[in-house]
């Protein structure tokens, strides 16, 4: 292998990672389906088929976007990666220090116990958080 290989490959990888991750994400709806189906012994179809319109949905938008892209520049260079990850790494922490709060808070008004549907609210919250800050940061 010369390093005239070694470039055109590192050209050719960046192209595929988004394909492979839509890969991934459909192998874990699937193997999450015949999880359910071992544990439960009902197959959940409905999760199939979100795997797979995920699937197709996602592989259709990622085909327009390589089509339309007429340059080779990456995405995001260091800056913005170095910016995306101080952000997840602030947003853990601080919504790791809500919770740590928030169970003291609850623990001095003497609650034994915290309903689930809290923890859920709070885990939905900070997924959508994180999310669109990460759209936000990566685009500056």
């Amino acid at each position: 292998m010369s390093a005239k290989d070694g470039k055109e490959r590192g050209k050719a990888l960046p192209r595929w990672v988004s394909f492979f991750m839509i890969i991934c994400t459909f192998t874990g709806a699937v193997l999450s389906s015949i999880l359910i189906y071992f544990v439960q012994g009902e197959f959940p179809y409905e999760v199939l088929a979100g795997g797979l319109a995920a699937a197709l949905i996602l592989t259709v938008i990622e085909v327009i976007k390589q089509k339309r892209k007429k340059d080779h520049v990456p995405e995001a260079d260091e800056r913005i990666i170095h910016n995306v990850f101080r952000f997840f790494s602030y947003a853990s922490h601080i919504s790791l220090a809500i919770i740590f709060i928030a169970l003291g808070i609850f623990t001095l008004l003497g609650k034994e116990s915290i309903s689930i549907f809290y923890l859920w609210i709070f885990f939905f919250a900070y997924i959508w958080v994180v999310g669109i800050g990460a759209l936000v940061v990566k685009r500056r």
